[in-house]
Formats: structure tokens, C-alpha cells, sequence
């Protein structure tokens, strides 16, 4: 998800070259210019304009397309954009990540491995020297980190509570970029 964006469009580039068969979503292209279209992108992948926020599309595509590895990147990531318009926001970056992994249980025993990528900004800002570490508490005052920080709990509530490592072939990593 989110193949279009700059991280997105990048990581797609080196699956396609590496012989991948890709298949990308993504609800829109979101700068100009664009690394996505300057690359040409579209035409070398199965390029799906979905919506993160619509579970019903995303269990379809999933469906179809059976994916061993899945990397959810999809986000509206501008700070300052969560701050006109917070409800999308949180739709995008909270829900829209509950959709991915609701999606991947329509996979039942297929093995998949999935990489979520959310922010550093999911930390509380103690504004520490050294970084942030795995085991800082989570927080984030403005609409953008508090919807990554929300994530980052959604996501972690999500594999204890349906991801029987006995009873599924799914593998989910964090990175927090």
C-alpha cells in the first residue's frame, strides 16, 4: 500500500527490478512531481487506485491477488495536513490500518509476510537527545502522531488478539520510519 508515495514508489522500483510481480495500492499520487510517474511506474505494475479506508475493495484485492508479502506504507503523512483535516487523518492512518490487517485474515493459511510502516512521530515527544527506542512509551500530541501512536496500539491489539502463530502462516514486522 501507498506505492505511490515517495518511500512507496521507491521500495516498488527495487521489488520490480529485483523480478518481483507487484501488485500496488494506493488512493492517489500524492506530490508533483512525482517519483512514481517520473519512473513510469504505472505501466510495470498492477497499479490499483484503492482506498485504504474501504475494507470491502481492500478484502477483494487481497482475495485476488494472494500476496506473499505484503509492506503497508499507505498514510497521510503531513503533519500539517492532519491539523485541517484530523477526521481523515485518523481514518487513513488508524482505520485504514485496521483494514490492511482485517484484509490479511481473508488469506486464511496462505503464508504472507507483512512489514507495517508507521513513524517515529507514534513516540511522545520528550524531544530526548539520543532517538527513540522500541520500548518508549507511545504518544503524540498533534492529530498526525497521535493517529501513528493509535496505530501502533491498533496493530499490536490486532496480532494478539486474531494472529495464532500455530493457527496462521501470516508474519507481521514493525518499523517505525
Amino acid at each position: 500500500t501507498g506505492h505511490t508515495g515517495f518511500k512507496g514508489s521507491w521500495l516498488t522500483y527495487w521489488l520490480h527490478t529485483l523480478g518481483a510481480n507487484v501488485t500496488g495500492v494506493s488512493i492517489d499520487i500524492p506530490s508533483k512531481p512525482s517519483h512514481f510517474n517520473v519512473i513510469n511506474l504505472k505501466n510495470k505494475i498492477n497499479h490499483k487506485k484503492i482506498d485504504i479506508r474501504n475494507l470491502n475493495k481492500l478484502k477483494k484485492t487481497m482475495v485476488k491477488v494472494k500476496p506473499d508479502f505484503v509492506f503497508h506504507l499507505a498514510a497521510q503523512a503531513i503533519v500539517k495536513t492532519s491539523y485541517t483535516n484530523p477526521i481523515y487523518t485518523w481514518q487513513t492512518n488508524t482505520m485504514g490500518t485496521l483494514n490492511v490487517l482485517e484484509s490479511l485474515r481473508t488469506l486464511g493459511k496462505k503464508k504472507c509476510i507483512v512489514v507495517i510502516i508507521t513513524s517515529d512521530k507514534s513516540y511522545r515527544n520528550l524531544e530526548l537527545k539520543r532517538g527513540y527506542h522500541e520500548k518508549d512509551i507511545l504518544g503524540g500530541k498533534d492529530p498526525y502522531s497521535a493517529s501513528k501512536a493509535s496505530a501502533e496500539l491498533a496493530i499490536q491489539s490486532y496480532i494478539s488478539s486474531f494472529i495464532d502463530l500455530k493457527k496462521t502462516n501470516l508474519r507481521i514486522g514493525i518499523a517505525r520510519a
